[in-house]
C-alpha cells in the first residue's frame, strides 16, 4: 500500500510540475506592485511589476492580496492582457477613468471584490460574489462574450450598462441577492440562465434585462424584455453606367431606418473629393426603394472615383466608393459590387471586383458588444466570405479599406438559426422592431 501511495506520489509530484512548467511556458505570469495605475508610465515602468515585466497580449496578471485598480484609458494605448485572475483577499477596480481589455479570461475568486466604475472588455469573465462584492456603477461598462455571475452570501449590485452573448446567473442560498438599479441596462444577444430556489434572489425591475431567451424560474424569466432587433439602413447596390459622357449612378436601399440623405462625391485620386449633390433619402421605409444621380461633367480620360455617403439622422455616416479606369471601355466599375445576403445567418459574402486584394482590409464589428472584436473574412478568388453561424446575432459594422482608404462601410445584420450547438457560440433568432 505504502509503494502504491509512494509511486502515485510520485506521478502526481510529476503531473503538478508539468502543469506547472507548461503554465509558465505559456503565460507572463506577472503581479501587479502599484495599488494604482494611473497613467501610461505607471504601466509600462518594470519596477512596478513583478518579475520586472511589464504585461503584454499574452500576459497573466494576478492580483494576490492587493489593491489593482486601473486609472486611466489603457485601451487608448492599445495595451490588452490575455488574464486576469482575483485570489481571495485581493480588489481589482477599474476607475471612471479607466479602461482594460482581457482577450481570455478574467477569474473572480470568493472573498475579493470587483468593482467597476469604467469599462472592462472580456472574452469570458467569471465572477464568485461569496463573502466578497461586485458592484457595476452606473457610470460603468462591461462588455462580454460570457459572463457567469455566482452569488452566496453577498448583494451584488448593477446600476450600469452590461452587453454579453451569455449570462449565467447562479444563486447558492437565500442570503445572496443581485439587485439591479433602475438605470441599469443588460443586454443577451443570446441566452440568460437563472438558476434560484428563492424568490428573494433578484431585487429591482427585472425588465431591465434584455435577452433573447430565458432559461429560468417563471417569476423572473416572464419579466425579462425581448430582444428585439430593429434593421437599420441598408443599400443593396451602388452602380454606375456611362453613356454620351454622363454617369448614370444608381443605388437602392433594401431598408432605411433613421436615414437622413445621401451625397454623392467625385474624386480623380480616390483622396479628395468634391461634392456633386445630395438627395433627401425617406427617413424610414421596410420597402425596396431606388435613386439615381447624374453626373455630366464624366471624362473618359482620367481615373474617377464615385462615392455615395450615406448620412443618418444622428450624423452617422456610412459609404460606398466604386472606381472607373481611364479609357476603358466598357467602364468596369472596380470596388465592392455586393454584400449578400444581408440580413443573414449563415454566411455573408462580399463580392469584390478589382485586380488584386491582397492589399484590402476587410473587417466586421458588432456595435453593441466589443468582445466581439474585429473579424476578418476567407478571400476565395473574388469572394470574401465570413462563416457567420457561429457569431452573436445583432448589428454589424463592415468595414473595407483598400491601401488605407475606406471604399466601403455600411450595416450587416447577422440573424440565427435554432442551433442544437453551444448556443454561447451561435446566434439567436431575433425579431424585427415594429
Amino acid at each position: 500500500m505504502k509503494k502504491l501511495l509512494t509511486i502515485s506520489s510520485i506521478y502526481l509530484i510529476g503531473f503538478l510540475f508539468s502543469f506547472s512548467f507548461s503554465f509558465a511556458e505559456s503565460y507572463n505570469n506577472v503581479k501587479p506592485l502599484l495599488e494604482r495605475y494611473s497613467s501610461i508610465d505607471d504601466w509600462e515602468n518594470p519596477n512596478n511589476w513583478s518579475p520586472k515585466v511589464v504585461p503584454n497580449k499574452e500576459s497573466f496578471i494576478s492580483v494576490k492580496e492587493k489593491f489593482f485598480i486601473i486609472d486611466f484609458n489603457t485601451r487608448s494605448h492599445h495595451i490588452s492582457v490575455k488574464n486576469v485572475d482575483v485570489p481571495a483577499g485581493s480588489e481589482f477596480t477599474i476607475t471612471s477613468k479607466g479602461s482594460l481589455f482581457i482577450t481570455e479570461e478574467l477569474f473572480v475568486n470568493p472573498k475579493s471584490a470587483i468593482i467597476v466604475e469604467g469599462k472592462l472588455t472580456v472574452q469570458k469573465a467569471m465572477i464568485h460574489c461569496s463573502s466578497g462584492e461586485f458592484t457595476l456603477e452606473r457610470i460603468g461598462t462591461i462588455d462580454a462574450h460570457e459572463l457567469f455571475i455566482k452569488i452566496d452570501n453577498y448583494d451584488a449590485e448593477i446600476n450600469g450598462h452590461i452587453s454579453t452573448t451569455y449570462l449565467d446567473l447562479h444563486f447558492y442560498s437565500k442570503d445572496g441577492t443581485l439587485r439591479i438599479g433602475d438605470e441599469a441596462d443588460i443586454r443577451v444577444q443570446s441566452e440568460t440562465i437563472v438558476k434560484n430556489k428563492y424568490k428573494d434572489n433578484v431585487v429591482g425591475d427585472i425588465s431591465n434585462i434584455v435577452t433573447y431567451s430565458c432559461d429560468g424560474t417563471d417569476k423572473f424569466c416572464k419579466w425579462v424584455t425581448p430582444y428585439r432587433l430593429s434593421l437599420p439602413t441598408i443599400v443593396d447596390f451602388f452602380d454606375i453606367e456611362i453613356k454620351d459622357n454622363t454617369a448614370f449612378l444608381y443605388w437602392e436601399t433594401a431598408n432605411e431606418k433613421n436615414s437622413s440623405h445621401f451625397i454623392l462625391e467625385k474624386s480623380n485620386d480616390g483622396e479628395n473629393y468634391r461634392e456633386l449633390g445630395q438627395i433627401k433619402a425617406s427617413v424610414d421605409t421596410k420597402e425596396v426603394t431606388p435613386y439615381d444621380f447624374q453626373d455630366s461633367s464624366f471624362n473618359d480620360s482620367k481615373d474617377t472615383y464615385y462615392r455615395l455617403r450615406v448620412v443618418q439622422n444622428d450624423n452617422e455616416e456610412f459609404v460606398w466608393v466604386r472606381h472607373l479606369l481611364a479609357e476603358h471601355g466598357d467602364k468596369e466599375e472596380y470596388g465592392i459590387a455586393k454584400v449578400d445576403p444581408n440580413p443573414t445567418n449563415y454566411k455573408l459574402t462580399i463580392n469584390m471586383e478589382m485586380d488584386q486584394t491582397d492589399d484590402l482590409d476587410i473587417k466586421l464589428h458588432h456595435t453593441e458588444n466589443e468582445s466581439v472584436w474585429d473579424i476578418k473574412p476567407n478571400i476565395e478568388e473574388s469572394n470574401a466570405i465570413f462563416d457567420v453561424h457561429h457569431y452573436p446575432a445583432g448589428p454589424y459594422i463592415l468595414k473595407v479599406k483598400q491601401k488605407e482608404k475606406l471604399i466601403y462601410s455600411g450595416n450587416v445584420i447577422i440573424y440565427a438559426t435554432k442551433s442544437r450547438g453551444d448556443i454561447r457560440n451561435s446566434q439567436v433568432n431575433v425579431v424585427e422592431e415594429e
